[in-house]
């Protein structure tokens, strides 16, 4: 289900769409030309921001509890038919109550952990964005009621409320279905409404005693299994699956330390070192 414009991007996700598993509904926020409405059903226009216009949808309409799951992207993602299929199979099989796409190498992004982690088929994490989330029915039913929250509409502080609702189980983003988001992030039409947008967020956050929280608790592999890693080995997999992303902003890199820490802290540098032989060392003998 997508609140969508004139420019929307949606009839590409129908590109090669002879057979898929889900359906499109429109949520149009203005008129849409009737090219736009192929392969969809609609429902009529709601003027407003994105949430604001789901909110008054959902609520009174209930044709979306015929489905499993939920999806409610923002209408400026690039992806197509067969990989909404693979995300919505993926998301099944973990079993997720909340879920995301990654978003790919091409993106614009604010949250580093929104992005494709090469090293990963699919993350738990603690934050699922506001641009793609993936509701199973059970959950949007429960989670609905906190759409009204967002008085400007705009959504901003949900995507930290919901996991908190949620006790940060059942939920993360799926690397291995990435789609790309070719609009840049935060844009508002002027500095007063900037302003309502991000203190309607630290408000959500202060009435629920909630953050955003950027780590990962798990990662999976091709087989959707989990990969049994320590906390230093699955910090050093993540930074590595997001290397790409360090050149652009090296900061990431504390960042991603950070949010992974234990919770007693990490240990401190031994006096002693750590002593071992270097890996490049025992890569070049075994190839002798």
């Amino acid at each position: 289900m997508a609140r969508v414009g004139r420019n929307s991007l949606h009839p590409r996700w129908l590109d090669g769409a002879e057979e898929r598993s889900w359906d499109l509904h429109l949520c149009p926020f203005e008129p849409l030309p009737e090219a736009a409405l192929e392969g969809c059903s609609t429902s009529d226009v709601i003027v407003g921001p994105k949430w604001a216009g789901l909110n008054e949808l959902l609520t009174r309409w209930d044709g979306w509890r015929d489905y499993e799951q939920i999806w409610l992207p923002d209408d400026d993602l690039l992806t197509d038919a067969g990989n909404i299929d693979s995300f919505f199979a993926t998301t099944a099989a973990l079993g997720w109550s909340l879920s995301a796409p990654a978003l790919d190498e091409d993106s614009y992004y604010a949250h580093y952990s929104t992005m494709r982690n090469r090293r990963c088929t699919a993350r738990c994490t603690g934050f699922v964005e506001i641009m793609a989330p993936c509701f199973s029915g059970p959950t949007l039913d429960r989670l609905l009621p906190t759409f009204s929250l967002s008085t400007t509409g705009w959504g901003w502080g949900l995507d930290s409320v919901w996991p908190r609702l949620l006790d940060y189980q059942n939920m993360g983003v799926i690397d291995a279905t990435p789609v790309c988001h070719t609009r840049p992030v935060g844009a508002f039409r002027d500095a007063t409404l900037a302003a309502r947008v991000l203190a309607e967020s630290d408000r959500l956050l202060a009435e629920y005693g909630c953050e955003q929280v950027h780590r990962v608790f798990q990662a999976f592999g091709p087989d959707l299994k989990p990969l049994l890693l320590g906390p230093s080995e699955l910090t050093a997999l993540l930074v590595d699956g997001w290397q790409y992303l360090l050149p652009g902003n090296p900061a990431l890199l504390p960042w991603m330390v950070q949010a992974q820490a234990p919770a007693d802290g990490w240990p401190a540098y031994p006096v002693a070192g750590t002593p071992a032989h270097a890996t490049r060392g025992r890569t070049l003998q075994e190839g002798v």
